[in-house]
């Protein structure tokens, strides 16, 4: 996948993200269309600041995983593995395009994790 569709890829995912919270949305779509690019990109990253502390806990949680995606997108780093910097499989990427971590290190880390119990 291109660099071009796998940032327009996260984007969608953001804004359907977002989408939930659509007259805040509204509002920060007209400000955000009449700036600059380097301003919109700071004025994105400011509007995520503050819907984060609207979202629930698994909304805060999807948003930072799109928005840490589009910053390593930018820096050149998507697509590698952030444990082990091996590639991240095309389809694991395809599927989740927010994927920090390849599947062997993310089922290392599920294992890892500490079991919830259920009430």
């Amino acid at each position: 996948m291109r660099t071009t569709q796998i940032k327009a890829s996260l984007l969608q995912r953001r804004q359907d993200l977002l989408a939930r919270y659509h007259d805040e949305l509204g509002r920060a779509a007209e400000e955000l269309d009449s700036r600059e690019s380097e301003e919109v990109e700071k004025s994105t990253e400011q509007w995520d600041a503050r819907v984060l502390s609207l979202l629930g806990d698994a909304d805060a949680a999807a948003l930072a995983r799109i928005v840490a995606a589009l910053r390593r997108v930018e820096d050149g780093t998507y697509g590698a593995c952030l444990e082990c910097s091996a590639p991240i499989d095309r389809d694991r990427l395809a599927a989740l395009p927010e994927a920090a971590t390849c599947i062997d290190c993310a089922v290392d880390a599920e294992l890892r994790a500490p079991k919830r119990i259920a009430l």
